[in-house]
């Protein structure tokens, strides 16, 4: 036969862990070292304030456990919660001691301030048994969210590595076909596309010079990149074809910015030479594949003529 207890917390209880709140966190911040020196710290600490509100406004309410997720508000919490700790470099069993902490930070602070000896047994309890419920439930739910962040970590970082090519620095062409050029199309009513080609790459690289062709690429994904406009996304399209998407550009402004690398890159003994092929969304293409094959359509025309050409497409 179970042991009933009301589900209802004295209200000297939660009085007394409002009252005390700085000294439960300056306990749990000096046994788990995070004073809030830094911002990661003073953070988790501020983020330790907000559970133990609403610690304190469940121990107080007729609810149980079930339905302590509050209509994801707490989940929410606690997925901040997890992002912070991981921030500070925890693991699994940094997680749980942090949950754990606290509640023995609650626990011995109703235990200094309030006098059990005049208070109902079951009243003691009913703030026990709830204090535990309300920490096992986000100690557990505190690890799913912070494995689901360290994996979501791991994962941006394997793709991060995977879709950015290593000469450049830059989104590689697969990137840019799924994700970059769709999302530009998505999201901006007009832009320009200007795809950069270096003449006689090709000789460069049959006549084994490869680190003079890591230099080209490098110097062309940089200068590209000092070009454009801030929210230009820059991609490496090619062996030796970088790639720029200029939001709110026209076919106009892509020939110009051309203009300019080329003329950067043809400067000095170690200059080289460029074509590019330009075209402008919508006006050349609805979307993004079609607009894609417009801009290489002009450059193929840019490399025809030769010597450097820009050709934008009709």
């Amino acid at each position: 036969m179970g042991i009933l207890v009301r589900m209802e917390t004295q209200p000297q209880i939660i009085a007394r862990i409002r009252q005390d709140l700085p000294n439960i966190l300056a306990s749990w911040g000096e046994e788990r070292r995070e004073t809030g020196g830094d911002e990661s710290s003073g953070r988790m600490v501020g983020l330790m304030e907000e559970l133990i509100g609403v610690f304190a406004g469940f121990l107080e309410s007729p609810r149980g456990v079930e339905s302590f997720s509050r209509g994801g508000e707490i989940r929410s919490l606690v997925a901040r919660i997890a992002a912070g700790q991981h921030d500070l470099g925890r693991d699994a069993v940094g997680v749980i001691e942090d949950f754990s902490v606290l509640r023995r930070c609650v626990w011995n602070s109703v235990e200094r301030g309030v006098d059990f000896a005049g208070m109902p047994g079951e009243d003691v309890a009913a703030f026990f048994v709830k204090l535990i419920q309300a920490s096992d439930w986000v100690t557990e739910h505190g690890l799913e969210a912070f494995e689901a962040t360290a994996r979501q970590e791991m994962e941006q970082a394997l793709g991060r590595a995977a879709a950015t090519d290593l000469v450049t620095g830059l989104p590689d062409r697969d990137q840019l076909n799924r994700l970059l050029l769709p999302a530009a199309v998505r999201e901006h009513e007009a832009f320009s596309v200007v795809v950069f080609d270096v003449v006689n790459f090709t000789e460069i690289v049959a006549e084994g010079k490869l680190g003079r062709a890591r230099e080209v690429l490098g110097r062309l994904a940089e200068a590209t990149r000092d070009a454009a406009p801030e929210d230009a996304v820059c991609a490496r399209f090619g062996d030796d074809e970088v790639c720029a998407i200029l939001p709110g550009s026209t076919a106009e402004d892509a020939y110009q910015l051309a203009k300019l690398v080329s003329s950067r890159l043809r400067e000095g003994p170690d200059g080289f030479d460029l074509d590019a092929g330009v075209a402008e969304y919508p006006a050349h293409g609805a979307d993004a594949g079609h607009l894609m094959a417009e801009t290489l359509k002009a450059l193929k025309m840019a490399k025809r003529v030769g010597g450097g050409g820009i050709v934008v497409a009709h």
